[in-house]
């Protein structure tokens, strides 16, 4: 009785133990909006202090609540992973549909293309641009999109292309019926579930890059995030005294938990939608 209900889960134990870890932080991340413009920025102790009252995680070099800029953080980073999913998600969606539905050529230039981009090494190229373009957040958000679509496009296309060789859909291609309204009305329930594991993943790598960029000095000084916490603290040299276990620590482990929260629930989602890869493994 216990393993029936166990398969019905929806996510499996360790999808649930992924959900559960994401909803304590997109619960931070809701209540660090509702705090003051100010938290995390404003000095409220003598720089370096120890945590104590007030100030559960200590201060940092400004004598900043570095418990505040770790909640704050959770919603600039959270924010930036999510938009940044949901673009790179739309736009594989409608190049991997053109891609399996348009002509031949047509076909080919769109893989031509994403080829020439799976090619560049996408962690430096985000860094050049970056550089170049600025480091606010709307910038980020424009260059991870640009960068993280390619990928999610060639599974999109290879799903397209499988659900076009049902049979019931050949039928109806071959009495005339429009391309784009069968695949939104009869292979997107194929194709629309593969869409969950690849917002899912790109998420989690947005948030990997993103605190990349901010650890090495190139994020945006002026909101506090995971990854400028982490680039103050090599900055400081926060490493060569136990400042580290409040100041680095917290941050670091909640991109870790964050990152293997999405990991956990991307696998239970791709476990559920093809229980082949679970059999296989």
């Amino acid at each position: 009785m216990l393993q029936r209900i166990a398969r019905r889960r929806l996510l499996g134990t360790q999808g649930s133990v992924g959900a559960a870890i994401l909803a304590v932080v997109v619960a931070v991340a809701i209540y660090g909006v509702a705090l003051p413009d100010s938290a995390g920025r404003e000095r409220v102790a003598e720089p370096y202090a120890r945590p104590g009252p007030g100030i559960p995680l200590g201060a940092d070099d400004l004598g900043r609540n570095l418990l505040e800029q770790l909640i704050v953080g959770a919603g600039t980073s959270l924010s930036l992973a999510f938009i940044v999913a949901a673009i790179t998600t739309a736009i594989a969606a409608v190049v991997g549909g053109a891609a399996g539905l348009g002509r031949r050529w047509l076909s080919t230039t769109v893989m031509r293309g994403i080829d020439v981009m799976l090619i560049l090494p996408e962690l430096i190229l985000y860094i050049l641009a970056a550089a170049f373009l600025g480091q606010s957040f709307g910038i980020r958000v424009a260059i991870l999109s640009l960068i993280l679509w390619p990928v999610p496009s060639r599974v999109l296309r290879a799903a397209v292309l499988t659900a076009w060789s049902r049979g019931h859909l050949e039928v109806a291609r071959a009495m005339g019926a429009a391309r784009w309204w069968l695949l939104a009305r009869h292979a997107s329930y194929l194709i629309g579930p593969l869409l969950v594991p690849i917002f899912v993943r790109t998420a989690m790598r947005a948030i990997i890059y993103d605190a990349t960029l901010s650890f090495l000095g190139l994020g945006d000084p002026t909101t506090p995030s995971w990854g400028t916490t982490l680039y103050w603290v090599q900055v400081n040299g926060v490493f060569l005294s136990d400042a580290w276990t409040w100041w680095a620590l917290p941050p670091g482990a909640a991109i870790t938990l964050t990152v293997l929260a999405l990991a956990l629930i991307g696998i239970a989602v791709e476990d559920r939608l093809n229980p082949a890869l679970k059999e296989a493994a």
